[in-house]
């Protein structure tokens, strides 16, 4: 980014972070995900980083929190509250600790180690083999908590660091908070305020009943009971708090305490001691791997649990190595954040290109700015059609929120129009194909008449090949070794041409070509060996029927015991299968009378015997009609379990249930795994049945 854009591009971002920090901070209402707000923040830093010229005191990237409000009292803290910085990936916590080793051994190298517990040689012997404690980072809302003589005198909310918000009265009706210690002392207590998953879904509905505005999320609504005036609402909505840390007054700093709070660890068991709630799932961690394992256990349980967690608080054991530590201007060096993948970030397209389907229909591509979501490092995203970008108002050069559609597929679901510039450009889609230059059709598409851009050209090199990476395809004919460069490669030599060419390969012809040796294609001719005796449903689902998925190929297959008899089908009798509409039924009859299409058919048929095991389960069901929980009742399978999505679809149709893929008012259940993504939401909104992996 040249020098000018990027400061154009820091002030943009200043200026639309500051507006969620108050949204979020000081309002309770906000208008954006912590996952977009991290991300924003994030690439404010990084340019922050690379222009150091245009950092500035009043950046948020210094500020810690946001301004008290004037309906409470304001508080002083004792003891400043600092935040932590973030890390999102393993390599970003290793920079972390190597970074913290150079400040050890530049404080052992100049004897600055005056007030240290241990020596300089157990101390760099500590930072060379740290321990960490691992604690869930709880999405609610931080608490102060001050005893003087062991008991409760106040309770304020970070705010900003420094000056929080008297919230006394309604902290004491938490029941996890002792009001009185055992021990006479003075003592300062750090936790989290939050509210269960639970109770948030009752008090929301009670919002919707009494046409009030619901709340965004379980830190809202904790956030939100604690600012209520009326102690006697924040009573009823059950809060808990979690305590994680604790600092002592000055009179309190005998060698007793020391010793019994010299390390993270022991000042959890000493808040336990003194009949605090602290949260049992942490662990210490000797090395970054062991830390890594834990982490990677919680970012697939992480919706297990009755409050919500956005990552791990990592912090160094040992107090003694903390304090050497230090501060930065906002955050303790001795501990981080390491978020969890972010289900959405932000990100800004580059270009669009456009991509021609095996139907012919041209889909837009967002070019990005590689940015890291949920696991992996994303540059490429896509708008689906016009009406997507219509309905996004999306432009080129814009910034956009990103999210990975069941945790696989990226998409865009928003766009920030305030960071909008004069540079951003209308997407326009093309006249001509992008790859045979024919020129383009419009027609109507699905059962909402939207418009879709199509090449009809069925010579289009790129038809073929998407054709033919469509047609070796797990779902469809799963021959494995054919994958899309491989496809790619084998087309442009003229070594397959269709799909039936595909059964005359031979090993020679494969070990001619150049980076391929006998035993690659030895187990390339292997998978097509093995891939001769498809069922029906896959084969039909591999010939790239037009509209024509894998439910509707499965639903052929049930009704029709082979292919020959839906070669001899009529418009009507497709009609008569549940789930095919008009459209459909056309498209599949218009299919299996092209000429061209039936060669092709007949061609592979003279490599492949076609089995169909579904018809007979069908009509086994339809006799005996097994499992009326599940019998004609449709499934959406969503996230990820301890066994693949494709073992719970076929114990599903089995049974004669149906799986679809997307939540409709039509679906009787949705199977819920870990990370699940904005199929839940919908589930949840239509008050449709929701089941987790034992149910």
């Amino acid at each position: 980014m040249k020098e000018l854009e990027a400061k154009k591009r820091i002030k943009e971002l200043r200026s639309e972070l500051e507006i969620h920090r108050i949204a979020y901070h000081v309002n309770d209402r906000p208008i954006i995900s912590d996952e977009v707000y991290d991300s924003l923040m994030y690439e404010l830093v990084k340019l922050e980083k690379e222009n150091p010229e245009y950092k500035n005191e009043i950046s948020p990237s210094i500020r810690i929190g946001g301004h008290v409000l004037d309906k409470f009292k304001k508080v002083k803290h004792d003891f400043k509250q600092w935040s932590f910085d973030n890390v999102f990936n393993y390599e970003e916590l290793v920079d972390w600790e190597d970074r913290n080793r150079k400040i050890i051994n530049k404080n052992i190298n100049s004897n600055n180690i005056s007030g240290s517990s241990i020596d300089s040689k157990n101390l760099s012997d500590a930072m060379y083999k740290p321990s960490y404690m691992c604690e869930m980072k709880i999405d609610g809302l931080k608490i102060i908590l001050t005893y003087k003589n062991g008991i409760l005198m106040h309770a304020a909310t970070r705010g900003d660091g420094e000056v929080g918000e008297d919230v006394t009265e309604n902290i004491k009706t938490i029941k996890t908070i002792p009001l009185i210690l055992k021990d006479k002392i003075n003592i300062t207590v750090v936790g989290e305020a939050w509210i269960k998953r639970s109770e948030f879904v009752k008090i929301n509905k009670q919002q919707e009943e009494n046409n009030l505005p619901i709340y965004a999320n379980t830190r809202n609504l904790a956030a939100g009971t604690l600012r209520q005036l009326d102690s006697n609402i924040v009573a009823k909505r059950k809060l808990q708090y979690f305590a994680y840390d604790l600092y002592f007054d000055e009179s309190e700093m005998s060698e007793l305490f020391l010793t019994k709070t010299n390390t993270q660890e022991s000042e959890l068991k000493f808040l336990e001691e003194n009949c605090f709630m602290v949260n049992k799932n942490r662990k210490l961690c000797k090395d970054l791997k062991e830390l890594q394992n834990f982490y990677e256990k919680n970012c697939k349980s992480k919706n297990d649990y009755e409050y919500g967690i956005d990552g791990m608080v990592i912090k160094i054991n040992e107090i003694s190595i903390w304090n050497l530590l230090g501060y930065t201007a906002k955050s303790p060096r001795g501990g981080v954040a390491y978020k969890f993948p972010a289900d959405q970030v932000t990100s800004i397209i580059e270009s669009i290109s456009f991509q021609v389907g095996r139907t012919g229909t041209i889909t837009p591509v967002a070019n990005l700015s590689p940015v890291f979501i949920a696991g992996s490092t994303v540059s490429r995203a896509t708008l689906h059609n016009q009406n997507e970008i219509d309905r996004l108002k999306v432009m080129i050069g814009d910034t956009v929120i990103l999210q990975k559609a069941g945790d696989v597929i990226p998409e865009i679901v928003g766009v920030i129009e305030n960071l909008r510039n004069s540079f951003c450009k209308k997407i326009i889609y093309p006249e001509y194909c992008p790859s045979c230059m024919s020129k383009l059709v419009k027609r109507k598409v699905g059962k909402e008449n939207s418009v879709g851009i199509f090449c009809d050209n069925a010579e289009c090199d790129a038809k073929l090949i998407e054709n033919l990476i469509h047609f070796v395809s797990k779902k469809a004919m799963n021959i494995e070794g054919l994958g899309v460069k491989t496809i790619e490669e084998f087309s442009g030599l003229g070594i397959i041409s269709n799909n039936a060419t595909i059964y005359e390969l031979k090993e020679k012809d494969i070990i001619d070509l150049f980076g391929y040796g006998k035993k690659s294609a030895e187990n390339i001719i292997d998978s097509i060996k093995k891939s001769t005796m498809p069922n029906l449903n896959n084969f039909i689902y591999a010939l790239g029927i037009f509209g024509i998925g894998e439910v509707a190929a499965k639903d052929l297959a049930k009704n029709f015991k082979t292919l020959e008899d839906i070669l001899k089908a009529s418009v009507d009798d497709f009609l008569n299968i549940k789930n095919i509409g008009d459209v459909m039924a056309v498209n599949i009859y218009e299919y299996f009378k092209n000429e061209k299409n039936i060669k092709n058919i007949v061609s592979l048929l003279q490599h492949i015997n076609i089995k169909n095991d579904l018809y007979k389960k069908n009509r086994k069901n339809n006799d005996t009609k097994e499992n009326v929980n599940i019998y004609k009742k449709t499934f959406v399978i969503t996230g990820t379990f301890t066994k693949p999505r494709s073992y719970y679809q076929e114990k599903i149709e089995s049974y004669g249930g149906i799986v679809t893929s997307s939540v409709s008012k039509k679906t009787d259940y949705l199977i819920c795994g870990d990370s699940s993504g904005s199929k839940l939401n919908n589930a949840k909104e239509m008050n449709i049945k929701i089941l987790n992996e034992s149910e």
